[in-house]
């Protein structure tokens, strides 16, 4: 399993991870030891992908996925909204982030983008049909779509693994699979390990932070137990920190891949 850390290459804006001029913050995350970089990004229309891919590719990292939050929490867009408008804009703003990730061979997070609905029923319908439109073009471009599961207290939509597996099979579609994040399991989860070892055959991404939301080891998750667990599913792509930046986030970028690294020693 390999390791990679989120990070923003928009100063303006504050990722759960690092943030910075992108060669900078690449020469960093390489120099720690990581080997690949989940680039959250504000607008995907703008972003310069090829000069970001010529630098991902010096730093020889890889670029598992892309973050949308940022269409959430910066604009306001959501795939559960009442307003068929925003919806609309939602998809719109996602298809170009299929395109970037078409250009850097990553998936695209669903996370906080699913939004929170007055209703939970019409609000998954909303979701359902804005993931839906979202297929084609990601069957298109060849990108996977990843529905992340949030704890309650940032949708009241997708709460659990079980959840993202659920509406995933309703839509039916290769190019929609399931991530997972520590810090929302511990909160919504009876067992992680269980939930990750039931969502064999549909986990692709998942996240690590600890009960506190700061570097792994620094709660009181148990991070063997749970790469014991992605070792039964024969689970083989990233893990990924997205931590608090704190005591700051290089500090914090340090201690997760220490003791990621750690962790990991006799794990393929």
């Amino acid at each position: 399993m390999r390791v990679a850390i989120v990070a923003s290459i928009e100063p303006d804006v504050k990722p759960l991870g690092v943030r910075g001029a992108i060669d900078t913050i690449l020469e960093s995350i390489h120099d720690l030891g990581y080997d690949g970089v989940e680039l959250h990004i504000r607008d995907p229309d703008k972003i310069d992908v090829r000069r970001v891919k010529e630098i991902v590719d010096v730093f020889g990292l890889v670029v598992p996925a892309i973050g949308t939050g940022f269409t959430y929490t910066v604009y306001g867009l959501s795939f559960s909204s009442n307003d068929s408008k925003v919806r609309s804009e939602a998809v719109r703003r996602v298809e170009e982030y299929l395109k970037v990730g078409s250009e850097l061979e990553a998936d695209v997070i669903i996370g906080l983008v699913q939004g929170v609905a007055d209703n939970r029923a019409a609000g998954i319908k909303n979701l359902k049909d804005s993931l839906e439109r979202c297929i084609k073009p990601a069957e298109d471009l060849g990108v996977n779509i990843l529905l992340e599961p949030l704890n309650r207290y940032e949708t009241n939509l997708i709460n659990t693994v079980k959840d993202a597996v659920t509406l995933r099979n309703e839509i039916g579609s290769d190019k929609l699979w399931v991530m997972a994040d520590t810090f929302h399991m511990n909160i919504e989860e009876k067992s992680i390990y269980k939930s990750i070892v039931e969502a064999d055959g549909f986990l692709k991404h998942i996240h690590f932070a600890d009960s506190n939301r700061l570097a792994p080891g620094q709660g009181h998750i148990n991070f063997r137990e749970v790469l014991k667990a992605l070792k039964e599913i024969n689970y083989n792509s990233f893990i990924t920190a997205e931590i608090l930046p704190l005591p700051g986030e290089w500090d914090a970028a340090k201690m997760a891949i220490q003791y990621l690294k750690g962790e990991m020693t006799g794990f393929p």
